[in-house]
């Protein structure tokens, strides 16, 4: 048992757009990838995370499985081992027509001796629970909405309304290395909940929305039922995956 985390509770549920063929969000719990339905599990250490295909490119469900199944096996995340990663992905983006261009975001936490590294590239995100109520973004989006509204392009209420709130700047493959720009950080022990999400949930949540929904319903399988319910009744038809991780 790793000190200061005793059986992280997980539960972790990833389903398939409306009108989608195929889900191409994959969660990583462990050693264990997901592709579709629920998992509850308990872990001591090892990879939190959600992979997203990205939506208009091509195999966006072999791009996310095939980064998944990499950082699933490792041990501690560095730069180097993610750029190398990102490098095999362009390499097999290019021995099939079908995979060209494709790419992933990812977003999620290595637990390792009770302290935690974050991290992301793309849109995907985690939160932090305070006092397992409110929710603190720990990730920052790699968006062109984002890029606008800090350099002054847009402002706030306008970026409300900005049509291209998923359009990505940054992610693993997209057939360029221009596109791998990761951010890793030691965000120390561990000593809240957490929650990982792709954007088909949070692009059509507020925060508040899923603080209440948590209120309500606590850290349960049936928040996180009742989360993905909310962003379907508010539009979203693409894949939605969320994990909570509570200790």
């Amino acid at each position: 048992m790793y000190e200061g985390l005793e059986n992280m509770k997980i539960i972790a549920i990833t389903q398939k757009g409306i009108y989608k063929i195929e889900n191409e969000d994959r969660i990583v719990v462990g050693k264990s990838i997901l592709a579709g339905g629920i998992l509850l599990a308990e872990i001591d250490g090892g990879i939190l995370a959600v992979a997203d295909g990205v939506g208009g490119q091509n195999a966006g469900a072999v791009a996310s499985h095939f980064v998944a199944n990499k950082v699933c096996a490792l041990t501690d995340i560095t730069v180097e081992d993610m750029q190398a990663i990102n490098t095999e992905l362009l390499s097999l983006s290019t021995k099939n027509d079908g995979h060209t261009g494709m790419a992933t975001t990812l977003s999620g936490i290595l637990i390792s001796d009770g302290k935690a590294q974050l991290f992301s590239v793309g849109n995907t995100r985690v939160y932090l629970l305070q006092s397992s109520k409110y929710l603190k973004q720990l990730t920052v989006d790699d968006t062109t909405l984002n890029y606008l509204l800090a350099t002054g392009q847009l402002t706030a209420e306008e970026g409300e309304n900005f049509a291209r709130k998923n359009e990505i700047t940054a992610c693993f493959g997209g057939g360029t290395e221009d596109l791998f720009n990761i951010k890793i950080s030691n965000i120390g022990y561990l000593g809240a909940p957490i929650m990982i999400t792709s954007d088909g949930l949070h692009d059509y949540l507020t925060v508040d929305q899923m603080e209440d929904i948590i209120d309500e319903f606590g850290l349960t399988e049936k928040a996180c039922e009742e989360m993905i319910a909310a962003a379907r009744e508010q539009g979203s038809c693409d894949d939605i995956s969320i994990v909570l991780g509570v200790v």
